[in-house]
């Protein structure tokens, strides 16, 4: 950070973590969202900036000649916003015709109607780093040839091409094991161990976060090839509860998935997917994905039915066999995929009940809602500093009625539910361990 940012910033950064129960911000620089506002997201918005530069061409060929200079515009208003982070500027309201874009402006009136502060690093970090992300957004939204580019494609693609690789020896391990055969009887032994196995396959798969790695396509494979031996740091594991709720003795109509980002989590969420309505009591899983890009990789509508044509377009047969299960899931209607506005809004799930009654009423009436991923997580805790202690259900707040799943690898210094002196024993290990990603929650909440 130069001298001049630095200068700009010193007023509103404190020397100190969060206070108890507070919501985190960057502000603290003794916290997770400093660094990452002050180092890693510039990174991530000079990502997009060197791509648009680099493949300035192939944009030109792709949207016509005349987009050369929504590029311009485009460059120099990403540029713009780096400073604007850097510098702590207050947050602006929104202009484009976006369908979210009153619910965004109507957060911001009422903000600043209560003198809450409208910036970076003061304002709470969900709603700060999710702003920026819909900033970004909103760059491309209010141009007329590049509305529709994606500026995270070009890093997701050429992951989601390697975890389909990497992923082979599983998915051909699970059809010689006859795990989605159904004429291949398995004891109820089995499908429990089955469905514990792809659920930690689910979780760990989440470590996979290109917004965390600044949009790294580096791709671990020993990730599901590993998942047995991470038992021990799973620090919460419900998974008892959640098997007796999809295996009991009766059928859920309805399971939904809310997911987080592509590739091997996706895929690996597709897997437990297609386990869930073939060997338990599930009649239908109901994807729900980002209506935008979003964080880096995030899953949209896109990139959901992308993944599944490429594998189902596979020259091997052990990925045509599951590409080919998916796609006739979606078009039985066994599967189904939508984006909510919600998703993308900066608020804790906590708000939905008020922003969104009906959505609210919709996810309450779920037998079950799994929840993907870290950025889920911080909404669902409102991303407070709780007492680790803190049970769950008071951390979930007004979304405490919902009976949901989370699924989550830590990478942010908010957490709930944990025993006495868990926290305690894991940071004399690993003191990053709520950062790192190399701990994790299979955490569950009956909504009662």
């Amino acid at each position: 950070m130069s001298l001049q940012i630095e200068e700009s910033l010193m007023k509103v950064l404190k020397d100190v973590g969060p206070p108890p129960s507070a919501p985190l911000a960057a502000k603290y620089k003794r916290s997770f969202a400093f660094p990452s506002m002050n180092e890693r997201v510039p990174v991530i918005i000079t990502k997009i900036i060197d791509y648009i530069v680099r493949d300035k061409k192939n944009i030109i060929q792709n949207f016509g000649e005349n987009a050369e200079e929504e590029i311009k515009a485009v460059i120099g208003e990403i540029s713009e916003l780096k400073n604007h982070l850097q510098t702590a500027k207050c947050f602006q309201e929104f202009s484009s015709d976006s369908p979210d874009t009153e619910l965004w402006n109507s957060e911001i009136r009422n903000r600043k109607s209560k003198g809450d502060p409208l910036n970076y690093y003061e304002s709470d970090w969900l709603f700060s780093e999710c702003y920026l992300y819909r900033r970004i957004k909103e760059i491309f939204a209010t141009k007329k040839l590049l509305c529709n580019l994606d500026p995270f494609s070009y890093q997701k693609e050429p992951v989601l091409s390697q975890s389909i690789e990497d992923l082979g020896p599983h998915l051909r391990r699970l059809i010689d094991q006859k795990v989605f055969d159904k004429d291949h009887q398995l004891s109820p032994t089995d499908i429990k161990s089955n469905l514990s196995y792809l659920i930690k396959c689910s979780l760990w798969a989440n470590r996979m976060d290109m917004s965390l790695s600044g949009g790294n396509t580096d791709v671990a494979l020993d990730v599901i090839d590993l998942v047995h031996n991470w038992d021990s740091n799973i620090l919460v594991d419900h998974t008892d509860q959640v098997s007796s709720i999809v295996l009991g003795k009766d059928p859920l109509d309805v399971v939904d998935l809310v997911t987080d980002n592509g590739a091997i989590e996706l895929l690996n969420d597709l897997i437990l997917a297609d386990f869930l309505v073939t060997r338990c009591r599930v009649k239908k899983v109901h994807f729900r994905v980002k209506p935008m890009y979003w964080y880096v990789s995030d899953v949209t509508q896109h990139d959901f039915h992308s993944t599944i044509n490429i594998i189902s377009r596979h020259s091997l047969d052990h990925y045509k066999f599951f590409g080919t299960r998916w796609r006739s899931f979606i078009d039985q209607g066994i599967w189904e995929v939508s984006s909510e506005t919600f998703w993308c809004l900066g608020l804790p799930y906590s708000d939905m009940a008020r922003v969104d009654p009906a959505f609210f009423a919709e996810l309450k009436a779920s037998p079950l809602v799994i929840f993907k991923g870290d950025l889920n997580y911080r909404k669902l805790v409102q991303d407070r500093n709780w007492k680790t202690t803190t049970s769950f259900s008071e951390a979930l707040g007004d979304f405490s009625p919902v009976v949901l799943l989370a699924l989550r690898t830590c990478k942010a210094d908010t957490i709930a539910g944990l025993e006495p002196g868990t926290a305690e024993n894991i940071s004399k290990q690993s003191p990053d361990w709520m950062v790192s990603g190399e701990y994790g929650l299979i955490q569950f909440n009956s909504g009662q």
